[in-house]
């Protein structure tokens, strides 16, 4: 895979990563509810985080192949 699609898995397990916390958070107790909301918080943030390294390392031109040994 390339760093482009390893990135992309990471922004998408934790998109996946946000709903399930969401759930949860709908099923628990106001103590847990607020401990996951806090959760929620942080991974929506590193979520973000990682959709602009996605977009920086997109813009960047790929790299010029080296020479051919034959």
């Amino acid at each position: 895979m390339t760093p482009t699609d390893n990135l992309t898995s990471a922004f998408e397990c934790l998109w996946e990563a946000k709903i399930y916390l969401l759930r949860t958070v709908e099923s628990t107790d106001d103590d847990m509810r607020t401990k996951l909301r806090i959760a929620v918080t942080d991974v929506a943030a590193t979520r973000d985080r990682i959709e602009k390294l996605l977009i920086e390392l997109q813009e960047k031109p790929a790299p010029a192949p080296g020479p051919r040994s034959e």
